[in-house]
């Protein structure tokens, strides 16, 4: 009878954790979406998808270590060790709440010029991956060619 009653103080808390980081979640997406506001960005479906993304691998987190608090729990693993006090607690489930939570409250404090500018940053590595030493070098003579036609044709005009 004790451990039905114990069990479902675990499951209680384990779910007060998911309903957390599911309000964080509902927050971070409310805060990107005004982002995305004040920098005039489309909102579009993608952002939502990438949300339900997260949602599926947060919240799939959280019930893994759910049954890893289960089984710790079913093994009475922290009694071997003489740690009653952990006994009926979610500890792995309240960790990796503590970890998302943190993720969520940095994502909404990420400032939107922030975010414009490190993705900025990750396009100009992205065009840096892309374009060799030599396009490079050809662009370059191809604008000086430019430069140079330029002041030719204003020089015979």
């Amino acid at each position: 009878m004790t451990s039905v009653v114990l069990s479902s103080i675990l499951l209680k808390m384990v779910i007060t954790v998911m309903l957390l980081v599911l309000v964080a979640m509902i927050i971070d997406l409310g805060s990107g979406l005004y982002k995305a506001k004040q920098r005039g960005e489309l909102r579009t479906s993608e952002a939502l998808k990438r949300t339900l993304t997260k949602f599926i691998s947060y919240e799939g987190g959280l019930v893994i270590a759910a049954m890893v608090d289960m089984l710790i729990n079913m093994a009475h693993f922290f009694e071997l060790f003489g740690v009653n006090a952990l006994s009926n607690i979610p500890v792995v489930t309240i960790l990796v709440g503590i970890f998302l939570l943190i993720v969520e409250f940095m994502s909404v404090r990420e400032k939107a010029d922030q975010k414009t500018k490190k993705q900025q940053a990750d396009a100009a590595a992205l065009i840096a991956k892309l374009i060799t030493k030599e396009d490079f070098k050809e662009m370059i003579e191809t604008l000086k060619n430019n430069q140079n036609s330029k002041s030719e044709n204003e020089i015979v005009d």
